[in-house]
C-alpha cells in the first residue's frame, strides 16, 4: 500500500515538473514566439505592397528573393555548428567571443563565395535557372550585395538568440521590416514604385538589419571585429567537422523541401496549392515549436559544457513530450481555423481540405518528432554524422520518389504518406542512437582540442607573467647605456651591433651579450643594471592571477624561460606575488655565453620532459624572441598581452 503510494507521488512529481518545465520554456523563449506572430503580420504587408509590381518585375523579385534564401541557409548551418562550440564553453567569456567570431567569419567567406559566383554569372542564374529575362542587371547586382548583408544579419541574429539576449535579437528581426514597409509605403505614394528603387530599399534594411546585429553584440562585448588585423582561423579537424556537417545538414534539408515542392506540382495543382496554402497558414505553429526547442537545446548544449549528462538527458526527454503535446494542440488548432479559412479564400479548396488536413497533419507528427531528435538533439553533442547520413537518405528517397511519381497513383493518402516514409523509416533509427546516449558526448573531451593534448607550459616572464607595465623609462635607460658605454665605437659600428643582435630580442636582452663580446664580461652592463632601484613604473604593474596558474599547473609541469637574471625574476616575483614554487625550473639568461637563443632551452625541456613537440605551449609576449623558437620547433605557441587566463591560452 506504502509503495503504491510512494509511486502515484512520484508520478505526480514527474507530470507536475514536465509541466512546469513546458510552461517556464515557452516564457523564457516569449521573444522567440513574438518574432513568429509579427514577422508574419509584417510579412503579409510586404508581400501586399510588392503585389502592387507589375507582373514581370514582380516575377524578378521572386526570383531573387527565392535565391536570397540561401543567405539565411547559410547562415544558420554555420551558426548550428557554432553554437554547439559556443553553448559547451558559455563559462569562458573568452571562448565565447574566440567562437562568435570564428563564425562569423566563416559565415562571410561562404557568403563572399556565394556572392561572387552570383556577380560572375547573372545571366546562366537569372536566366538558365529562374527561366526569367530581365531588361536590366541594375537590381540584381543591388539585390547581390543584400544577399551578402543577409548572410551577415541572420548569423548575428542566430548568435544572440543562442546567447539567450532574446529581446535585443527580436528587435533586430522586426525593426528591418518596418523600415521595408515604411520605404516601399514611400516609394507607393511618390509614385517611385520601381524595381531598383525596391532594391535600395531591402538594401537599407539589410544595412539597418545587419548594423543592430553587429551593435547588440559589440555592446555585450561578444564580438570586435578588427578589420585591420587578419589571423588565422584556429580550429581543430573536428570542430571543423561540427559546423560544415551542419551547414551540409541545412543544405540537404533546403533541397529536400525542394524536391517535395516539385513533387507535389508534379502530381497535380490542387495536391500542390493544399500543401502550399497549410505550409503558409500552418506556419506558426512550427514557430511554436522552434521557441521550445530553441530554449531546450541552448540548456542541453549548456548541460553537456558541465558534464552534467543526466540533466541533458532530462532536457531532451522533455522536449519529446512537448514535442507530442504542441503537435496535439497543432492538430486541434488546424482542424478549427482551416475549414473556414480555406473556404473563405477559395471553396474550392473545402472539400479537398477534408483529406488534406489529416495527411497534412500526420506528416507533421513525425516532422516534430524527426526535427527534435535529428535537427536539434543529435548534434548537440558535436555529432552529426548520423543526422547527416539519414539527411542524405531522405534526400535520395525524395528523388527517387520524383522520378517514379508518374507511375504512382495519384491518391491524397498515399502522396501524403509516400513523402513522410523518409521520416518514418529514420525516425526508429534516430530513437535508438538517442537512448543510446552517445549523442551527449561532450565536445571539451575532443582530444585534438589543445588542453587535452598539451603537457607541459613554458612562460616568459616580463610582460607575460607581470604586465601591464610602461617600459619607456626601462628602454631609455637602456639606449643610454649603449650610447655611453659603447661611444667610442662609430656611429657605423654601433649601428652594426645593433643589427646584428636584433634577431635575438630587446636592446634590454642582448646588451649582457654585447659586453660580453667586445669586452670578454658582462659585468658592465650587470653593475650599471643592479645600481638601478625598481622603477616607479614598473610597480604600477599587474601579475597574472595564481588561481590561474594553478590551473596551468594540473595541465603538467611548468617552465620560465626569461632574458632576465634570476636575481631580477626573484625580486620582481616577491613584489607582484608570483609563486616561483608552482615552475619546476625557471631558466635564466646569466650572459655566460656569447650568442644563444630560445630554441635551445625549448629543445632541452622538451628532451627532459620527454614529450613531443605538440604536447608543449609556449606563451609570451614577444613573437621574435618567445614564440618564433617555438614555431621553428613545431610546438603550439600564444601569444598574450596585458595578462591572461587559463581559457585564453588554451583557446
Amino acid at each position: 500500500m506504502v509503495e503504491r503510494e510512494v509511486k502515484e507521488i512520484k508520478k505526480k512529481r514527474k507530470r507536475s515538473g514536465f509541466w512546469r518545465y513546458f510552461f517556464l520554456t515557452f516564457k523564457e523563449g516569449k521573444y522567440i514566439l513574438y518574432k513568429y506572430l509579427v514577422t508574419a503580420v509584417l510579412f503579409s504587408i510586404v508581400t501586399i505592397l510588392s503585389n502592387l509590381l507589375g507582373v514581370q518585375e514582380l516575377t524578378y523579385l521572386n526570383a531573387f528573393l527565392a535565391i536570397n534564401a540561401f543567405s539565411s541557409l547559410i547562415s544558420f548551418g554555420i551558426s548550428s555548428g557554432i553554437n554547439v562550440l559556443l553553448n559547451q564553453n558559455i563559462g569562458s567569456k573568452y571562448k565565447v567571443r574566440k567562437f562568435a567570431k570564428i563564425g562569423f567569419e566563416l559565415n562571410l567567406i561562404v557568403a563572399g563565395i556565394f556572392l561572387i559566383v552570383l556577380v560572375a554569372f547573372p545571366r546562366f542564374i537569372m536566366e538558365t535557372i529562374t527561366g526569367f529575362v530581365p531588361d536590366s542587371y541594375e537590381f540584381y547586382y543591388v539585390m547581390c550585395f543584400y544577399f551578402l548583408l543577409c548572410s551577415m544579419a541572420y548569423y548575428f541574429q542566430a548568435t544572440l538568440r543562442e546567447l539567450k539576449i532574446f529581446k535585443a535579437g527580436f528587435y533586430c528581426e522586426i525593426l528591418p521590416i518596418l523600415v521595408t514597409i515604411v520605404g516601399m509605403l514611400v516609394l507607393y505614394l511618390t509614385g517611385g514604385m520601381h524595381l531598383l528603387a525596391i532594391a535600395i530599399v531591402y538594401l537599407c534594411s539589410g544595412f539597418v538589419s545587419a548594423g543592430m546585429g553587429y551593435y547588440n553584440l559589440l555592446k555585450n562585448h561578444i564580438i570586435a571585429i578588427d578589420f585591420k588585423k587578419v589571423e588565422p582561423i584556429r580550429l581543430s579537424r573536428k570542430q571543423y567537422g561540427i559546423i560544415f556537417s551542419n551547414l551540409a545538414i541545412e543544405f540537404l534539408w533546403q533541397v529536400g523541401c525542394f524536391v517535395t515542392s516539385v513533387l507535389l506540382l508534379r502530381v497535380s495543382d490542387a495536391f500542390f496549392n493544399t500543401y502550399s496554402y497549410l505550409e503558409t497558414v500552418l506556419d506558426i505553429f512550427n514557430g511554436v515549436l522552434f521557441a521550445f526547442l530553441c530554449i531546450t537545446c541552448i540548456r542541453i548544449t549548456r548541460s553537456l559544457g558541465r558534464n552534467q549528462f543526466s540533466k541533458a538527458y532530462m532536457h531532451a526527454k522533455y522536449s519529446i513530450i512537448a514535442c507530442i503535446v504542441i503537435w496535439a494542440f497543432y492538430m486541434i488548432a488546424s482542424l478549427i481555423l482551416i475549414y473556414p479559412i480555406a473556404l473563405g479564400v477559395n471553396d474550392a479548396y473545402f472539400d479537398v481540405m477534408f483529406v488534406a488536413v489529416p495527411c497534412y497533419a500526420f506528416i507533421h507528427l513525425f516532422r516534430f518528432l524527426s526535427w527534435n531528435f535529428s535537427s536539434y538533439i543529435l548534434r548537440l553533442g558535436g555529432k552529426s554524422r548520423a543526422m547527416l547520413v539519414m539527411e542524405i537518405f531522405g534526400l535520395i528517397m525524395n528523388i527517387v520518389l520524383l522520378l517514379i511519381i508518374d507511375f504512382i497513383p495519384s491518391n491524397m493518402f498515399l502522396i501524403y504518406f509516400l513523402i513522410a516514409l523518409p521520416d518514418i523509416i529514420t525516425l526508429p533509427i534516430a530513437f535508438i542512437i538517442f537512448k543510446r546516449k552517445k549523442w551527449m558526448a561532450n565536445i571539451n573531451d575532443d582530444p585534438s582540442m589543445l588542453k587535452n593534448k598539451v603537457k607541459c607550459i613554458i612562460f616568459d616572464f616580463d610582460d607575460t607573467l607581470y604586465y601591464d607595465v610602461d617600459w619607456s623609462f626601462w628602454q631609455k635607460i637602456c639606449e643610454n647605456f649603449f650610447e655611453e658605454h659603447f661611444s667610442y665605437l662609430s656611429k657605423e659600428k654601433r649601428k652594426e651591433l645593433r643589427k646584428k643582435y636584433e634577431k635575438l630580442g630587446s636592446l634590454s636582452d642582448t646588451l649582457g651579450r654585447m659586453c660580453y663580446e667586445l669586452e670578454g664580461s658582462p659585468e658592465p652592463w650587470l653593475k650599471y643594471r643592479d645600481s638601478l632601484p625598481m622603477q616607479p613604473e614598473e610597480r604600477e604593474g599587474k601579475a597574472v592571477s595564481m588561481k590561474e596558474l594553478g590551473k596551468c599547473k594540473e595541465q603538467g609541469n611548468l617552465y620560465i624561460v626569461s632574458n632576465s637574471r634570476l636575481v631580477d625574476i626573484k625580486r620582481t616575483s616577491k613584489f607582484y606575488g608570483i609563486d616561483l614554487d608552482l615552475f619546476k625550473k625557471v631558466f635564466t639568461n646569466e650572459y655566460t655565453e656569447q650568442v644563444g637563443t630560445k630554441e635551445d632551452i625549448y629543445l632541452k625541456i622538451m628532451q627532459e620532459e620527454g614529450l613531443c613537440a605538440d604536447e608543449i605551449l609556449v606563451v609570451g609576449n614577444n613573437y621574435k624572441s618567445d614564440l618564433k623558437p617555438a614555431k621553428n620547433l613545431k610546438m603550439n605557441y600564444c601569444k598574450v598581452k596585458d595578462g591572461f587566463t587559463f581559457e585564453e591560452i588554451m583557446g
